[in-house]
């Protein structure tokens, strides 16, 4: 990416100044857009901000390439995101060695934090790496600390600089974690000034990360496990007394099923097909969705809390007011939550995720796709790195184009879905090399992964609240 310049730091006009975050977002507040018929493209009323050109004078948004990972408790609760950025600015990078912190301080808080952590992480806690150098001028110390973990880099020396610095971030408010610790880790002298210990399970090896964990435990020390791709592994830092944990194990089935075909419920299988069809019949959906009582109050509620000021007056009503292809997002995320009771409510925010990116990322292209790109990123949930088995797609109603993309053959689809994937991983030559092989510069591909992520943050709350 070019050279990034500093933005301007702005205060939020429409929200209480007194509350958390508010004072440090840039430009208008983000908030729930209305359905208002653009159908989530073009200019969205309170996200304007999100994509905007990094000019001199203007913001960062929509400039650095940003992902996010879960984190969860042993529950599978998520508790907060970490979130990890590509730019030239990023740590330890020749712009913060030879003193440019500033420039540094604006990638991190014009660039990843004003997007809102209603945006990026739900209104979960947010993870972030800061440079030692950031650390030791102080330069965040005006943020609000709420929400905010602060993570110390490996190879980060214990000098008396750092340690004061660490004091002063703990006793405004901050919350700080050691990442990737290891035996022998020269910043085991940092671990009274810290709150929660990261350790590498790859990197370290397992019986060698479940031993450090074991004696984190004991002296009580709060230990994320980071890079747990299985069940099986989860469980095994579970008992080892890891509190929190970071991978995508969550995506994987606990127990290998015999194959077979997903299970949708009649009713929602015809409303799928009904939606999918090339004209939409809004009589025959009506009855599809009064036909079920289960889901006329979740669609009333959802219409209810989307619609803002206007008054929902019928199912017909609603449905007007949403309009086909939100209509069909909506059903598709309660098809999927009604056949995945059994997994982690982080799957499906995954999921929506994942499908809005695949949208959004079709649309930035000027190809019209139709429901396509969002049955695409949707459903491929359904396997392990989104290639699922032909049997459990046997009664999905989705094109045969989406269908060979979803079993992992090659094409376009699947090049869009990889996209989503490398985006969640913060595999940044994969995600930037198949962007340009469809045509999307790192901008681009920004600006509509934070497109997805405003939408599945709105389509969370609506869910909570349907």
């Amino acid at each position: 990416m070019g050279p990034v310049r500093p933005g301007r730091l702005l205060r939020r006009r429409d929200t209480d100044p007194s509350a958390p975050w508010a004072r440090w977002v840039l430009g208008p507040a983000v908030g729930l857009p209305m359905l208002d018929g653009r159908d989530g493209h073009g200019p969205v009323s309170a996200g304007a901000t999100v994509g905007a050109t990094v000019t001199s004078n203007d913001v960062l948004l929509g400039e650095i390439l940003v992902a996010r990972q879960p984190i969860v408790d042993a529950d599978l609760l998520v508790v907060g995101y970490e979130l990890l950025f590509d730019d030239h600015l990023a740590a330890g990078s020749p712009a913060v060695a030879d003193g440019d912190l500033r420039a540094a301080a604006t990638v991190l808080i014009d660039g990843v934090l004003a997007l809102g952590r209603e945006i990026t992480t739900d209104g979960d806690d947010a993870y972030m790496e800061v440079p030692v150098e950031l650390l030791e001028a102080g330069m965040l110390l005006d943020l609000p600390p709420e929400g905010l973990v602060l993570q110390i880099p490996r190879g980060a020396q214990p000098t008396p600089a750092l340690q004061a610095a660490l004091e002063r971030h703990r006793s405004a408010g901050f919350r700080l974690l050691l990442d990737a610790l290891e035996p022998g880790d020269d910043r085991w002298p940092l671990l009274p000034q810290i709150d929660l210990v990261k350790v590498d399970t790859a990197q370290l090896g397992e019986p060698d990360a479940l031993g450090l964990v074991r004696e984190l435990a004991r002296d009580d020390v709060p230990v994320v496990a980071l890079q747990v791709e299985e069940p099986a592994t989860f469980d095994r830092f579970v008992g080892a007394g890891a509190r929190y944990f970071q991978g995508f194990f969550f995506t994987r089935p606990r127990v290998v099923r015999a194959r077979r075909p997903l299970g949708l419920p009649a009713g929602h299988l015809r409303l799928l097909r009904e939606l999918a069809a090339d004209e939409v019949d809004l009589a025959v959906v009506e009855e599809l969705v009064r036909s079920d009582l289960t889901l006329t109050d979740r669609f009333l509620r959802t219409v209810d809390l989307l619609s803002g000021w206007r008054e929902v007056e019928s199912v017909r009503h609603g449905l007007v007011l949403m309009g086909t292809r939100r209509l069909h997002r909506w059903v598709s995320l309660l098809v999927l939550a009604s056949v995945q009771q059994d997994r982690p409510a982080e799957l499906l925010t995954t999921a929506s995720a994942r499908a809005r990116y695949c949208e959004e990322l079709q649309h930035t292209r000027g190809r019209p796709g139709g429901l396509e790109p969002f049955s695409l990123g949707m459903f491929s949930v359904l396997g392990i790195d989104g290639v699922v088995d032909e049997i459990v797609l046997r009664d999905v109603p989705v094109t045969d184009e989406v269908r060979s993309a979803l079993v992992g053959q090659p094409g376009e689809l699947r090049d869009l879905l990889d996209i989503a994937l490398s985006a969640e991983r913060a595999d940044w030559e994969r995600l930037v090399a198949l962007g340009y092989g469809l045509g999307l510069d790192p901008p681009q591909l920004a600006r509509a992964y934070h497109e997805a992520l405003r939408w599945s943050a709105q389509t969370r709350r609506a869910q909570d609240s349907g």
